[in-house]
């Protein structure tokens, strides 16, 4: 198990490191936020439901689509880190809920839960590697304290934000904050 641990780690900071250096190529193509979200939670969905998690995709659009220029695997990896967050760290009949909506010239990706919280004065180091909230260390979470390193390095490199709204007991919500038209080729790496 212990192996099989450091080996995930281990994977999990080369691809940090290869996204913070720019040896990541960041392939970007003209994909429907919508659908892919969507079709994230419904892959999802029965995981959820095994561990007594209640799971929804909210789709806030107008016409039930918003294309946008991104890189779809690394977007996807970086919902997938913040919905298995919120599993990881929202207590059985909780709720989870993915919710995607435009904002002028930008796409917001939101994942709220009815997790245990973070501390504000914790907010600050939410995205650093290793960092995990006192609150967090007490559980047996398997996780490996690098996926918001991670996600925070894909919305980097896509130049958007990500924004952590928490209370402790309450819950958290993440948002992605992703432009619509993608970065340009001049920037990839």
């Amino acid at each position: 198990t212990e192996v099989r641990r450091l080996s995930r780690l281990i994977d999990a900071m080369l691809r940090l490191s290869r996204l913070e250096n720019g040896s990541t190529a960041i392939k970007v193509e003209r994909t429907d936020l919508v659908y892919l979200v969507k079709s994230l939670v419904s892959a999802q969905h029965q995981l959820f439901h095994e561990r007594g998690l209640h799971l929804r995709f909210v789709d806030e659009t107008p016409h039930h689509e918003l294309y946008a220029d991104v890189d779809p695997d690394l977007l996807r990896e970086a919902v997938v880190n913040l919905m298995s967050n919120a599993m990881r760290y929202t207590n059985a009949d909780g709720w989870v809920k993915v919710s995607l909506r435009q904002d002028r010239s930008d796409a917001l990706i939101s994942v709220q839960d009815t997790g245990i919280g973070i501390a504000k004065e914790d907010i600050p180091q939410t995205f650093s590697r290793f960092w995990r909230s006192d609150v967090s260390r007490e559980r047996v979470s398997g996780g490996l304290g690098v996926g918001l390193a991670i996600t925070k390095e894909i919305v980097d490199r896509h130049n958007g934000t990500i924004l952590v709204e928490s209370e402790l007991g309450k819950g958290t919500t993440f948002t992605l904050r992703i432009p619509l038209r993608g970065p340009r080729k001049a920037q990839d790496k």
